[in-house]
């Protein structure tokens, strides 16, 4: 994509949300003119530790929160030596010394967890698919979703820690309703937080967990109600606009969902609420104060939910658990050869996005 289009896109994403763009924002992210202020370094992360390209596609990404270690998906058969499995999909990179280690019966994308020691994902089962937990530093892969007889589970997703992983469970019978359990690593329990409709028969799915594991977000799919369960309390708040609304991801003090109309962003303190029309929302920091959203033309942009600052990032798409806090960086996948030099593999790769 070339410097011109980038510029002129940021203008006018900030334009369509209402808000006054300046020169210098409506240039953030695009590559500067010969004596310009540097922009921030980007860094193709879906290569071999040699720096050799990937032999297959990447994507579907997340950031560890010291923003050194990069779970993704791949189809790349070269990213690590040795034999892979029919199902090993799941990498992590270890962005200080450039080692890649792939996780063994992993299907789906990997989250991980702020210390980069801890990857949950998804992976075949006794009887299908299901949640297991790795451990980075030992190797050990446990399935942490019960091991029900042909029960099966998806959509991880991790606390800070790495101590809670929020899982889809879908009970063995067909006529028995998804719902939403929390794997606890420390005591090896599991802990049911979504509540079904008297009927019981409306799948709960879409789970976030936030980054402290008090708060869990679902999505109804038969209503496209969003409730968030807080862990401590026991409460559960419906959280939706009153439209049919999915979860993007909650953190902080901030739930990010998506409806037909776009994206909103609501504050659990206050309650008040940013509707973000036309956009889709990606990822939120971990304080709640920064939201990551894709355009029409799959431009990705960060906001700040206060000052209404934005910054193109990229171009392409990303997922929660893209942004490291304190600004460590961004996470997302591209089809673009332009991003960095030496693009000439013809996939889709990941790249992260570190401050200047």
């Amino acid at each position: 994509m070339s410097t011109a289009r980038r510029v002129s896109l940021s203008a006018l994403l900030v334009a369509a949300l209402g808000t006054a763009a300046s020169p210098a924002a409506a240039a953030q992210g695009a590559r500067p003119a010969q004596g310009a202020q540097a922009a921030p370094r980007v860094e193709r992360v879906s290569v071999v530790a040699d720096g050799t390209e990937a032999d297959g596609a990447s994507g579907a990404a997340s950031l560890s929160g010291d923003g050194r270690h990069v779970a993704f998906r791949s189809d790349a058969e070269n990213l690590t030596e040795g034999h892979q499995g029919p199902y090993d999909y799941g990498f992590v990179r270890d962005l200080r010394t450039g080692e890649v280690t792939r996780l063994k019966n992993s299907m789906g994308a990997p989250v991980i967890s702020d210390d980069g020691r801890y990857a949950a994902h998804t992976g075949w089962g006794t009887h299908g698919i299901n949640v297991f937990l790795t451990d980075l530093g030992t190797g050990e892969r446990k399935q942490i979703d019960g091991k029900g007889f042909k029960d099966s589970s998806a959509h991880p997703s991790i606390s800070a820690d790495g101590r809670f992983v929020a899982y889809k469970l879908q009970p063995r019978h067909p006529g028995d309703p998804a719902r939403v359990e929390v794997y606890d690593r420390e005591t090896d329990t599991r802990e049911v937080v979504s509540e079904g409709p008297p009927d019981a028969a409306r799948d709960m799915v879409d789970p976030s967990i936030s980054g402290d594991g008090r708060y869990v977000a679902y999505t109804d799919a038969g209503t496209g109600q969003v409730w968030l369960r807080d862990r401590t309390t026991g409460g559960l708040t419906r959280v939706d606009d009153g439209s049919p609304s999915t979860v993007a991801q909650v953190n902080g003090r901030t739930v990010a969902l998506n409806s037909p109309s776009g994206a909103y962003v609501r504050d659990l303190r206050t309650g008040r609420t940013q509707h973000f029309p036309t956009v889709t929302a990606q990822a939120v920091s971990p304080n709640g104060r920064q939201l990551l959203y894709g355009d029409s033309r799959s431009n990705i942009v960060l906001r700040d939910l206060r000052s209404g600052h934005e910054v193109l990032v990229g171009h392409g798409s990303a997922g929660a658990g893209a942004i490291a806090p304190k600004g460590r960086g961004i996470v997302y996948s591209s089809e673009d050869t332009d991003v960095v030099p030496g693009d000439t593999n013809g996939f889709r790769d990941v790249f992260v996005r570190h401050p200047r």
